[in-house]
């Protein structure tokens, strides 16, 4: 089975979703939850992780061709080569996003000194490192490959949250 990526127009993920899995894939168009500022408090919103791309697994050749001409896509993504199967850090990226079954959540974390750790959620554990902090909107920007690969970051929520003892945390640079 190998992973490819799609470009198609902004708001359409599930429309090419649901025409690749006609074609016999297994699509994956991830969301982020994010905390947004509401009437009641914090309240938790679903956007696309990477709005325009959608992933899609398929175990023999795609048909190509019928998916270019599926109106809502713009592109196959592929590599200088011409290689449109991911590999290197992209593969595991993606394999990253299907281990969470394509929902980013909420991340928890403490401040350490001028780092942050990561105490549960997605983000632990991640092989990638904090890019920027936005402490105001409660994100932070994480890279996802080695600079080689299609994608480069990622934008995901933080909950800071009062320190306790937890051994699967892992600090990062702010």
């Amino acid at each position: 089975m190998a992973w490819y990526c799609l470009f198609c127009k902004g708001g359409q993920e599930q429309n090419v979703m649901r025409m690749l899995e006609e074609r016999g894939a297994k699509p994956l168009a991830p969301l982020a939850v994010h905390l947004r500022p509401g009437t009641k408090g914090q309240e938790r919103t679903r956007q696309r992780l990477l709005p325009g791309y959608v992933f899609f697994e398929q175990g023999e050749e795609p048909d190509w061709m019928g998916i270019i001409r599926f109106s809502s896509v713009l592109r196959v993504l592929h590599y200088q080569d011409e290689t449109p199967e991911l590999r290197g850090a992209d593969l595991s990226f993606v394999r990253w996003l299907e281990a969470h079954e394509g929902l980013i959540d909420v991340s928890e974390v403490v401040k350490v000194g001028t780092k942050i750790a990561f105490v549960s959620g997605p983000l632990v554990g991640m092989e990638g490192q904090v890019l920027k902090v936005n402490k105001g909107r409660r994100l932070v920007q994480i890279s996802v490959g080695d600079g080689e690969g299609l994608f480069h970051a990622i934008w995901c929520s933080i909950e800071y949250v009062q320190e306790r003892d937890d051994s699967k945390s892992t600090e990062q640079e702010l």
